[in-house]
């Protein structure tokens, strides 16, 4: 897994946008403000406790902006039907690329860690944590909002 300091892997993915479909690029994100790139394995109760405690927190209290980015092992269709369901506030990326490898979260059984990154402006990894023992509940993210409030 990335850890604080390394360089982010860039990437370009598809992902939901105002109920469409639009293309992002992490170094695009990044330029504007801090991001918050979250993984999850799928659309089960613990990655959509993942998925809406991020749409839930309050970023604003320790950012002037955050770009946050929620990546899903998935296709488009599959990621615009989990935001739908969410009501979702920011983009669900279908990770058709192997991205999560990239970031060094995928298990050897293929699957992938619930998982968030801060990333700087440089592309830097500013702060990362694991959130695969939520049960359901809302994770904390507790390490996410400290690695935002260092920027």
């Amino acid at each position: 897994m990335l850890s604080p300091g390394d360089p982010a892997p860039d990437f370009d993915l598809q992902g939901t946008a105002d109920g469409g479909i639009g293309a992002y690029r992490l170094s695009a994100a990044t330029n504007r403000a801090p991001a918050v790139v979250a993984f999850v394995p799928g659309d089960g109760p613990e990655s959509q406790a993942v998925l809406s405690a991020l749409a839930d927190t309050d970023w604003a209290s320790v950012s002037d902006a955050v770009a946050v980015l929620g990546v899903l092992p998935a296709d488009i269709d599959d990621c615009r039907s989990l935001a739908a369901a969410l009501s979702l506030p920011y983009p669900l990326l279908a990770d058709t690329h192997g991205v999560a490898t990239q970031f060094g979260i995928r298990k050897q059984d293929g699957s992938v860690h619930r998982a968030a990154f801060v990333v700087d402006q440089r592309c830097r990894v500013r702060a990362a944590t694991v959130f695969d023992e939520t049960d359901g509940t809302a994770p904390p993210l507790d390490e996410v909002l400290r690695g935002l409030a260092e920027l």
